[in-house]
């Protein structure tokens, strides 16, 4: 295939390589928190970048000889299949080898035998299955098992934990979590960096006061990345692959998608792919139009379910009302009811992740669905 049909723009996955754009900072941080075991909280909104952030700090480090487990959380829903999950990730980091997996479980786990099987062919799937009486009594041999096989085996591990936040959706959700703190606040060879995409689901476990996981470690919020290093990869990639791009409609890239990790690199794939030699006016507005037709349907979906005064708050602050919208001019203009209603309706917004605020100012969190929602409800 010829270097310019490879379009060098990535979304809708984990990027690495030359893909990855700056996070210099956030990347130093990272590595210097696992190299000195310092547990790492990671807050951001979805599709910012965290994923890709953690994966690239984590196999710059497997270079130093770390080991480093890598947990989704998202599609499991019980404690046991944590568990499960859990214990063969941890071995997987520790050895590519299945004997010594086997031989790391017989040694490190005293009073759980699990039940354990390979796949047929010689391959190193590894099945297994614990008697759940038994694990209850004794989860913290689970727990304790990247320490464990870090301090025999004399290296460091780091086990990270995407989509932390669907813990609170297990049973006996807060007993877990104090066990989990209890367990991994001990360990001094192996060091946790939990994160995930439910923003204020995050904020919760880790910024209240009365929650396990508070002030458990190093708590960063991930910012946006900068407008001029963005312009910057973006006109890099255009002209490696022989093609170009304006300054100007560079930035219109960055700053019609507010700096979006996974929307600039949406809209500049677009943009690329409808260049054949030099981006236009014309090629970028055609660009944006398909980026808000392929995320229609979603929006449209999200937007049919919502009441009346949602819907109603949502125009408000896509009109520019973006502070005290239980002022009586807001609540009269948009028929928001009562200023008790606007309090409500704004936090179920909140925690549908529809609208952030910062700096007592309400957003819409995705920037797209902001720009179809003046195109199609307020019909700008």
């Amino acid at each position: 295939m010829k270097k310019e049909e490879i379009n060098p723009f990535y979304f809708g996955r984990m990027v690495r390589d030359d893909s990855f754009t700056d996070r210099k900072t956030d990347m130093q941080r990272l590595m210097s928190n696992f190299r000195n075991g310092i547990n790492t909280l990671l807050l951001s909104p979805r599709r910012w970048g965290k994923s890709s952030l953690v994966k690239k700090a984590g196999d710059k480090l497997k270079e130093e000889g770390i080991r480093v487990a890598y947990i989704d959380v998202f599609s499991l829903r019980s404690e046991m299949d944590f568990y499960t999950t859990y214990t063969k990730e941890v071995l997987s980091a520790a050895s590519s080898k299945w004997e010594e997996w086997l031989r790391m479980l017989k040694q490190f786990l005293e009073q759980i035998t699990p039940k354990v099987s390979m796949s047929v062919g010689g391959s190193d799937d590894l099945s297994l299955g614990f008697d759940w009486e038994s694990l209850q009594k004794n989860a913290d041999e689970i727990l304790n098992l990247p320490n464990k096989i870090a301090e025999a085996k004399g290296f460091r591990m780091v086990v990270c934990i995407d989509e932390f936040q669907n813990i609170a959706t297990f049973d006996n959700s807060l007993a877990l979590q104090k066990r989990l703190r209890s367990a991994w606040q001990k360990h001094e060879k192996a060091c946790y960096c939990l994160y995930g995409s439910k923003f204020h689901m995050m904020q919760e476990l880790f910024e209240r006061q009365s929650m396990p996981f508070y002030r458990f470690g190093d708590l960063i919020h991930l910012d946006k990345i900068a407008e001029k290093d963005w312009c910057r990869f973006i006109k890099d990639r255009f002209r490696k692959t022989d093609k170009s791009i304006s300054s100007e409609l560079a930035r219109r890239i960055v700053t019609t998608v507010d700096r979006h990790s996974y929307y600039v690199q949406q809209l500049a794939h677009l943009t690329w792919a409808n260049t054949k030699k030099t981006v236009t006016e014309a090629i970028f507005s055609k660009a944006l139009d398909d980026m808000v037709s392929q995320n229609a349907l979603l929006y449209q979906r999200d937007t049919e379910s919502m009441n009346a005064t949602q819907l109603n708050l949502l125009k408000a602050v896509a009109s520019g009302e973006r502070t005290n919208l239980s002022s009586r001019r807001i609540i009269s203009a948009y028929q928001l009811g009562t200023s008790a209603n606007v309090v409500k309706v704004k936090r179920n917004l909140l925690n549908n992740e529809i609208i952030d605020v910062k700096n007592k100012e309400v957003y819409f969190i995705d920037p797209v669905y902001e720009l179809w929602f003046k195109r199609e409800i307020l019909r700008q």
